[in-house]
């Protein structure tokens, strides 16, 4: 995994790095060869591509790029919002290489002549709010409908704190120099980023293991590597057996969800138990799922035979809710998710080993909040439940964080819009649970979980649109994501 930094630690290392006898020329040479090479990807071959240029440094990046796009028999212009002599000196140098290399500068834009715009425009040295020219330059890409490739943030973006999403460019992709920034998950800065990539600018890694980070990036070959093994001639409880309670005569889908995703993740078997008053509602249920009305005796037997539970999803907040979890969720004993209305302020009466996995609204439960903090407060106090409870704590959202114990956090920067529908979190915690029944612990079920929930979001959205999607869909493109991921044809594209 790659670490997540500040803007201000990502240039404190660089400045120690160039201090300590590194190029910030060369630097920039391997970060704009890293930008041509996305940019490759972004469009066909000799497509005409733009540069949008400012006067720092990221501009000088972009120039680089142009260069390298051109060797590779591209069109490429470029469009400098500032006279070149008020350009920082690599700014100006790289300008002249571009011209060299025959790229044209040009003093006005038309967006429909360009395939692709490349955002060299602000860099992490601004803040604030934009305007003036910049202003006015990033209204007409974001307007263009032309895709936009932005070089290491999106202009105009604060990369520490993700303020200024509403001014800033929304780019298509963005191709992030060294570390991603804090900004891209915080606030508004994921509207912004699209695509993320993350390129290797030729910092020594001496001076990344300096650098105090603020959360690690999930990355596809360390997760890949976390996938259950499967042996050859494993019976259905080996595959992982997993039970749950949920359900309601209102919600009686949720556990049907929870449960038909925890089967299609891999889980060898799943029993399903649910109160009495969702007993007509559950007649109808997936052929493949166990289901009994609750009652203790099973319960406890069941219990005994499990390697993983869930509860909550679909349950309700009646009364009785309250005191079914208060006596039984201190007697489980195996891997735990705790969903939906199962994720109670009560602390005391977690199972030992627990996932939990609330939106944001269900967060300010768990913190005993009665509005949301600032955004660090809000991370911060997530980060310090998980430090007194042991708990891990799934933050949902676009994108989702992962908080342990002790550890920093891990964002997961994968996932569709479309995912914000009724039943999604229900499919996540099968996903989780199936996980932890096949062996995985709470840490490492948590975000692989977040993983594969994510990609199976993208799956969807590619075969059938971010709109519409529904929570089924999830379920029924996992089996796509498994299949990418044996064939060694991820990450997804």
């Amino acid at each position: 995994m790659s670490f997540v930094l500040t803007v201000e630690e990502m240039v404190r290392i660089e400045r120690l790095a160039i201090a300590g006898g590194c190029s910030g020329e060369a630097f920039m040479e391997r970060a704009g060869r890293g930008v041509a090479d996305v940019a490759k990807k972004m469009v066909s071959p000799g497509s005409p591509i733009i540069l949008i240029v400012g006067k720092g440094n990221k501009g000088g990046d972009a120039y680089v790029a142009g260069s390298f796009l051109l060797e590779e028999g591209f069109t490429v212009e470029a469009y400098p919002l500032y006279p070149k002599e008020v350009c920082s000196s690599l700014n100006q140098k790289m300008r002249e290489m571009f011209e060299s290399a025959q790229g044209s500068i040009v003093d006005v834009v038309d967006w429909a002549s360009y395939a692709l715009v490349i955002d060299g425009l602000l860099g992490t040295g601004f803040t604030g709010v934009v305007g003036g020219p910049e202003a006015n330059q990033i209204g007409e890409m974001n307007q263009s409908r032309v895709p936009i490739l932005s070089i290491d943030l999106p202009s105009g973006l604060h990369g520490t704190t993700g303020e200024g999403a509403e001014g800033a460019v929304r780019a298509t992709a963005t191709v992030t120099l060294g570390c991603a920034k804090k900004g891209f998950f915080t606030r508004n800065g994921w509207n912004c980023v699209g695509k993320l990539f993350i390129k290797d600018f030729g910092l020594p890694e001496n001076y990344l293991k300096m650098a105090k980070p603020f959360a690690e990036l999930s990355d596809e070959e360390t997760l890949f590597s976390w996938l259950p093994k499967l042996v050859r001639n494993r019976h259905k409880y080996e595959a992982g057996y997993v039970v749950g309670y949920g359900g309601s005569a209102v919600f009686s889908g949720a556990p049907k969800l929870s449960g038909l995703a925890a089967l299609r993740a891999g889980a060898g078997m799943v029993r399903l138990f649910y109160p009495a008053e969702a007993k007509e509602e559950m007649l109808n249920i997936p052929l493949e799922l166990i289901h009994n009305e609750w009652e203790e005796k099973g319960w406890v037997q069941e219990l005994k035979r499990a390697r993983a539970v869930f509860v909550g999803p679909g349950l309700g907040n009646k009364p009785e809710v309250g005191k079914w979890l208060k006596r039984y969720l201190p007697t489980i004993q195996v891997p735990c998710v705790l969903d939906a209305d199962a994720l109670t302020a009560d602390k005391d009466i977690w199972p030992k080993e627990v996932v939990l996995t609330p939106h944001r609204g269900e967060v300010l439960r768990i913190l005993g909040c009665e509005k949301a903090p600032e955004e660090e407060k809000l991370l911060e106090a997530c980060q310090n439940l998980c430090d007194e409870t042991g708990a891990i704590l799934v933050l949902k959202g676009g994108p989702t964080f992962v908080f342990g114990p002790k550890r920093l956090p891990v964002i997961v920067p994968h996932g569709d819009p479309g995912m914000a529908t009724a039943g999604s979190g229900d499919v996540l915690t099968g996903i989780i649970a199936a996980l932890l029944a096949q062996g995985l612990d709470c840490w490492k079920g948590a975000i692989l979980g977040v993983f594969l929930h994510a990609l199976a979001g993208e799956e969807v959205a590619k075969a059938r649109t971010s709109r519409g999607m529904i929570a089924s869909d999830l379920i029924e493109f996992l089996p796509a994501v498994f299949k990418k991921i044996i064939t060694n044809q991820m990450p997804l594209d």
